[in-house]
Parts: C-alpha cells; sequence; structure tokens
C-alpha cells in the first residue's frame, strides 16, 4: 500500500494536479476494458474446452502446487499416461 502512495505523489509531483485526475481516469477505462477482454477469454476458453478436460488440468495444478519435487510428479503423470494408453 505505501509503494502507491509514493507512486501517487510522485505522479502529483510531475504531472501536476491538473492533468493527474484525467490520467487516473484513463487508466481506470484501461484497466475495465483489460478486465472485460479477459473475461470474454476465460468464458471462451470455459465453453470450449470439456469440463472433465478443465477439471483434470485444475486437480494437475494443484498436484503441482502441492509438490515439492516437480521432477517426480512429471514422471508419475508421464506413467500414469503410459498405463492407460497401453
Amino acid at each position: 500500500m505505501t509503494e502507491w502512495l509514493v507512486v501517487g505523489v510522485v505522479a502529483l509531483i510531475v504531472l501536476g494536479p491538473e492533468r493527474l485526475p484525467s490520467l487516473v481516469r484513463m487508466a481506470g477505462r484501461a484497466t475495465g476494458k483489460v478486465r472485460g477482454l479477459w473475461s470474454d477469454v476465460q468464458r471462451e476458453l470455459d465453453g470450449s474446452l470439456p469440463a472433465d478436460e478443465v477439471k483434470e488440468l485444475a486437480e494437475n495444478v494443484r498436484e503441482l502446487r502441492a509438490q515439492t519435487n516437480v521432477k517426480q510428479f512429471v514422471r508419475r503423470l508421464a506413467v500414469d499416461e503410459e498405463r492407460r494408453q497401453g
């Protein structure tokens, strides 16, 4: 939080009180547009990927986060995949 306060003070000094409000409004609009685009991308991905694949990917990510040894996790996934195929 203090970093944002420092950024705000520096911006106020550099830009001046006349231009700072319009810059903040412009940044807010840009942030809103980016969030909207990101939401559209997420919706598109949710609609295009089958639910079971999304669930499996989420489980893999959870396991990856929980693992301390990533190499061992990847090997285990490869072995599981070989067993499924063979």
